[in-house]
């Protein structure tokens, strides 16, 4: 899934390691999202992710091309 995770971290100024340890999860999860090799993210993920960086869910993962994907898959 195609999303802003590594763009707001890196703006931040904010390590891999501190994003995975505000969000609760592992520096793994955080790198496998920044590549977009985690294709299924929970919702929670997202949350904490989102709530990590002070930004909008919506502005982190659901980008215009993330939109069509979804429109893609479900037309």
């Amino acid at each position: 899934m195609k999303n802003k995770v590594k763009e707001y971290r890196t703006e931040t100024g904010m390590s891999v390691a501190e994003l995975a340890r505000r969000a609760k999860t592992s520096r793994q999860t955080i790198h496998a999202i920044e590549k977009g090799d985690r294709k299924n993210i929970s919702g929670s993920l997202m949350f904490s992710i989102a709530d990590a960086l002070k930004k909008a869910e919506r502005d982190i993962f659901f980008v215009d091309n993330v939109i069509q994907e979804i429109h893609d898959r479900t037309a």
